[in-house]
């Protein structure tokens, strides 16, 4: 191909013989207690130099024939560091000290917000971050329910199988999720809540990072609300002798919520690392609190299979390839069975694939620091089994998508005060839908169109730049980017559609750094949404109709202003962002005719079209204090208001007021934390919200949950356990079709072998 001769081309070019290196030798310890800390990640910036500490905390680096080398020293639940090392002969190991942290507010690893590891602090960016620590400690079931209380992250659940998350007042194909950097969005991405963030396998997951408001530059369609990154975990390179390791976990839950379990092997040596696991869980239905009891049916089965790999060629050259299998059987959607008259209603099964290979060049052209080159292949099959009560018809509806994509990206340093990330990428998508109806004890089959024409395609090509400078007390960032997409539906029904979008859109941020612990924001991006498969093809049931294809749609866009702050101290650490947000051409459904009908079997016909434009105003607050060695005080808020300007009536599904509160308690090997989640009543509702069966008359009343966690880790075993809503609440997060967890207890063992 093209695009690979070019990259190798450049390879040629900008690559040297393997330079000359030294062996840096060190150690690794609390700061503390003085004991070594095992496992901890040492790598050189802005190259593919990297180890990690063996059981004594020892390691070996190699550097190279720079006069200094920037490395940063990173380890789960103490604060990454950065420093120079001097390329000098050693006579004793080099003594690095961690100091052990409760809490990352502003200084978590990232790289999401300019695809270059960064500190979150350092960054103009609204960011939300989950790291392996908290994932630890809280041994969530699932990604949804991992991010509930993550600030400025809405996570509603239509079945407890599903899971949506709304950032900024937007979610569906108006939110923009990633796996490792790779677009999990397809051209079949419905408008409003969907499943799919919980196809990713939660054993699997090593940090989630959630960028508010901002992603489209670097990462295209979709982001109007933000982007949500999940990082799986990878395996490191050890300089020692290689070594062979595993670890593995159990969960529990009462009530028969939940028993899984799941393990995993990873090798490590020099040059080569590779980690493999699998996952299997058995989900039990929902026992809600309050009086509601059991919502059956709500559970199902779930098994993950997971393997990466890293590969040194030379000394700049490295390659990662990795393969993410998920499926999910026997799904159901509880509030259709027990609200909208249906006696089956299943996604079984529903299933999430993805393979891809990065080839990264670490360059001493400075225009050319680092080259990736990315390639990928995911499928994502979906089937839906239905059958309503008093009827004998049995319906499956089946969805493929198969998407490939290839990226080209440089990371330039033009100098100490300038860098940018420059790229070019290609994703192509191929629809396959079918739809099949039978009688009930019969196996004859009859055959229809799918929810979508089947062999519909959409392709996205586009070119993006983003650039940072630095000033004495001022930092600048810029970027724009061009997208063109191609869209086909060829339908024998409702007739063909041919569409060709395309959409330009920027950034800019200013920051104010008074000082090293200090960040002053001012930012304003444009972000757009390309109309996909979905939108100009469907025919099928939603919340509250039926819809119709849409033949002339462009892309929905928005632009938006911010205002935000950060302060980051070893006692301190504050987050503050407010935030105005125009959305125009947005893509919505308005009522339609089917056959010169305003219904069609029952329910009302709509169809979509570029008609409203609306308003979010928004605050996001977190914060961080150490109020002792032991004990910190965690909590965020963040408050939203949607206008529809069109009706001059509420925008649908805002999420209410919402926080969280919680008191951390940290010390060697053992954590305990008091947690307490809240949401005020949303009574302020649109026509939607109205019509929508999920949302009670009157809205969805306000909550307040209350939950216990405690951990204890005895050398390479960590025991956790949670008492979830202790008073027992009955509850219901806004839009959702299932109710939260009543009085519950979990338990979870994690060991780690070698």
């Amino acid at each position: 191909m093209i695009v690979i001769r070019i990259v190798f081309l450049i390879l040629f070019v900008f690559s040297t013989m393997q330079l000359f290196s030294q062996s840096f030798f060190g150690i690794v310890i609390n700061s503390e207690d003085k004991s070594p800390i095992e496992n901890a990640n040492i790598s050189v910036l802005n190259s593919n130099r990297g180890t990690s500490s063996d059981s004594d905390g020892n390691f070996e680096l190699e550097l190279s024939n720079k006069n200094l080398n920037l490395i940063r020293i990173s380890c789960v639940g103490f604060a990454t560091i950065e420093m120079e090392v001097p390329l000098s002969p050693q006579s004793d190991k080099f003594v690095i000290k961690l100091n052990p942290t409760s809490f990352q507010l502003n200084k978590s690893i990232i790289v999401t917000a300019s695809k270059n590891e960064v500190v979150s602090f350092d960054s103009p960016d609204a960011i939300t971050v989950l790291d392996a620590e908290e994932l630890t400690n809280n041994s969530p079931r699932s990604m949804a329910e991992a991010l509930i209380g993550a600030t400025g992250v809405w996570m509603q659940k239509t079945n407890h199988g599903g899971g949506s998350p709304f950032i900024r007042g937007l979610t569906g194909n108006q939110t923009l999720l990633l796996v490792d950097g790779i677009r999990l969005n397809n051209s079949t991405f419905r408008y409003g809540p969907n499943q799919y963030f919980n196809t990713i396998d939660i054993f699997s997951v090593d940090q989630v990072e959630t960028v508010r408001g901002k992603g489209s530059v670097l990462f295209g369609s979709d982001a109007l609300g933000g982007v949500i990154n999940v990082i799986t975990r990878s395996p490191e390179f050890l300089h020692a002798n290689p070594k062979l390791s595993g670890r593995g976990k159990v969960k529990y839950m009462n009530k028969d919520m939940e028993y899984s379990g799941a393990g995993e092997l990873a090798f490590r040596s020099k040059n080569f690392s590779v980690l493999a696991n699998t996952s299997y869980k058995d989900f039990g239905d929902i026992y809600a609190g309050g009086d509601l009891g059991y919502q059956r049916p709500s559970g199902y089965t779930e098994t993950g299979v997971n393997v990466k790999g890293k590969l040194r060629l030379i000394d700049n050259i490295q390659i990662t390839s990795a393969y993410q299998y998920l499926i999910q059987n026997e799904v159901p959607r509880y509030d259709q069975v027990a609200e909208r008259g249906y006696k089956t209603y299943l996604f079984d099964p529903q299933i999430h694939r993805l393979f891809y290979t990065k080839l990264f060049f670490y360059g001493e052209n400075p225009y050319f620091q680092k080259v990736t080159l990315n390639y990928s292949n995911q499928i994502s099959d979906e089937t839906r089994k239905k059958q309503k009560e008093n009827s004998s018809e049995i319906t499956t509806e089946t969805d493929v998508v198969k998407t490939n994509g290839l990226s080209l990206e440089t990371f330039s340093v033009f100098s100490t005060k300038w860098n940018a990330v420059t790229g070019i990428e290609f994703y192509a998508d191929h629809v396959n839908s079918r739809k099949e109806i039978r009688e009930e004890g019969s196996t004859e089959v009859s055959t229809e169109r799918g929810l979508y024409p089947d062999n519909s395609t959409m392709k996205n090509l586009a070119v993006f730049t983003q650039h940072t400078l630095t000033f004495k007390i001022l930092e600048m960032q810029l970027g724009g980017r061009y997208n063109k997409s191609f869209l086909n539906s060829d339908d024998d029904e409702f007739g063909n559609v041919e569409l060709k979008p395309d959409a330009l859109v920027g950034n800019i941020a200013l920051s104010f750094l008074p000082d090293k612990k200090n960040r002053i924001i001012l930012s304003a991006n444009s972000a757009f949404r390309a109309p996909n498969i979905n939108d100009i093809s469907s025919f099928g049931s939603f919340d509250y109709g039926i819809e119709i294809p849409s033949k002339n749609l462009s892309p929905e866009k928005t632009i938006s202003l911010e205002l935000g702050y950060k302060r980051k101290t070893d006692q301190f650490s504050f987050s503050f962002f407010t935030f105005y947000t125009r959305l125009k051409d947005q893509i919505v459904r308005v009522p339609a005719q089917y056959n010169g009908s305003d219904y069609y079997e029952g329910e009302k016909v709509y169809t979509k079209k570029n008609v409203a434009k609306s308003n979010i105003f928004g605050i996001e607050a977190e914060s961080g204090i150490k109020l002792s060695p032991q004990f910190s005080l965690i909590n965020n808020i963040t408050w939203l208001y949607g206008e529809d300007l069109e009706n001059d009536k509420p925008m649908r599904r805002i999420p209410p007021l919402n926080g969280k509160i919680a008191l951390r308690y940290s010390k060697s090997k053992l954590f305990g934390e008091t947690e307490f989640l809240f949401a005020t009543k949303q009574d302020r509702l649109s026509d939607g919200d109205i019509d929508d069966h999920r949302i009670p008359d009157g809205g969805t009343p306000g909550w307040t949950v209350l939950n216990l966690k405690a951990g204890y880790t005895l050398k390479n075993v960590s025991f956790h356990a949670a008492i979830q809503n202790i008073f027992n609440e009955a509850y219901r997060i806004h839009g959702s079709g299932v109710d939260g967890y009543g009085r519950s207890l979990w338990l979870s063992l994690l060991f780690e072998i070698g």
